[in-house]
């Protein structure tokens, strides 16, 4: 299949989607991970292999069994809602912004941005102390690489495929969490997770081909569609790190810092790699004052503060069911893009009720 390069535009309208999973104390893969931690086989700081028993405040919302509390499922709900619409908010901000930044660039600064407004939010809740790193060195270089290898592969996938076939790949992230999940850790499928997610399925692909005909753009592989799928397992591999290497007792704000912290090295070093072999272009060293307020803003809310909400979620609903409201993200943006002048077709509108259909649905049952 021959590769063909895609403008760098075309990634920026999803290129900056800041996230996919985490694991939760109210799914099949905490009562795994409590196994694990009774084993003994969590040590902090230690190498790659052993795990740390989950976070036991995943949170004071969780059941024994593992189920989420109705506080839990609340909590966690709330938090995705926010990370998705913060998300959302991302995707046409991002878009702009891609017109005055090279996107390898640019996410050098959206990670550093964040990990400085992550500190001053550490400091003002925790104190200095918190700005400490609480887990060894090899975890930390890990962390932030898998969070760097998102941004990285979900860019090369972009240059090589367009973005409405990026999107409908996208649509699949349920499935692919679920899958390696369950490839890697055993973790049973969340009840009624095989009914929310074809639901999100189906609504995402209505939602897409809409904005593909309005768009006057098609399907068409281009050689760069695996590696979108693979960029959701390198952001499930960061978040279940995230809550594996951590003590239990570690606020999930300090977690997210430390994953960003990390990440501006290695988003350094792809960078320059890029660079040097010509993929990413020349730095702008003088981009306009708008452009510079609208980066901060979406590293900001979109990394920083949806990266902390996003754990969160997770952490009392599970991976699971975080993968299902990625696909409300594009509802979101659809919505939000209203205020730059773009108006949604009918297809989105009725793809974006069945998605939120399927979460709903996933989410009823947890209240139950």
């Amino acid at each position: 299949m021959e590769l063909r390069r895609q403008p760098a535009v075309g990634a920026g309208g999803v290129a900056a989607h800041d996230g996919l999973a985490r694991r939760g104390g109210g799914d099949g893969l905490d009562r795994r991970l409590s196994a694990d931690g009774a084993a003994g086989r969590g040590r902090r700081g230690g190498a790659v292999g052993h795990r740390l028993p989950p976070d036991p405040s995943a949170d004071e919302g969780a059941h024994v069994n593992g189920s989420p509390s109705a506080r839990g499922a609340w909590i966690g709900l709330s938090a995705f809602f926010v990370t998705a619409v913060f998300w959302g908010a991302n995707v046409p901000v991002t878009a702009v912004l891609f017109g005055a930044f090279d996107p390898y660039y640019m996410s050098i600064w959206r990670v550093a941005v964040a990990t400085v407004a992550l500190a001053a939010m550490l400091v003002a809740t925790q104190g200095w102390s918190a700005l400490a790193i609480p887990i060894g060195w090899t975890r930390f270089a890990l962390l932030g690489l898998s969070m760097s290898a998102f941004f990285v592969i979900y860019n090369v996938g972009l240059l090589y495929t367009n973005a409405i076939t990026a999107a409908a790949v996208m649509v699949g992230s349920p499935i692919y969490a679920a899958l390696f999940l369950r490839a890697t850790t055993g973790a049973p499928f969340d009840k009624g997770f095989w009914v929310a997610a074809p639901l999100t399925l189906i609504g995402g692909a209505i939602a897409v081909l809409g904005r593909a005909e309005a768009g006057g753009q098609t399907l068409s592989l281009q050689g760069g569609e695996p590696l979108i799928a693979l960029c959701i397992v390198a952001w499930t591999l960061y978040s279940m790190a995230a809550q594996r290497w951590f003590r239990p007792e570690e606020s999930q704000l300090r977690r997210t810092y430390v994953g960003c912290f990390s990440a501006i090295f290695w988003s350094s070093v792809i960078w320059l790699v890029c660079r040097v072999v010509g993929i990413a272009g020349p730095p702008n060293l003088d981009p306009p004052a708008e452009a510079v307020l609208l980066l901060v803003g979406i590293a900001v809310l979109a990394t920083a503060v949806a990266g902390v909400s996003w754990n969160v979620g997770v952490s009392r609903l599970g991976i699971a069911a975080g993968s299902l409201w990625q696909n409300a993200v594009p509802v979101f943006a659809v919505l939000i893009s209203m205020a730059f002048g773009i108006h949604p077709t009918g297809q989105q509108i009725v793809g974006g009720v069945i998605v939120m259909a399927g979460v709903a649905y996933m989410q009823w049952l947890k209240f139950r």
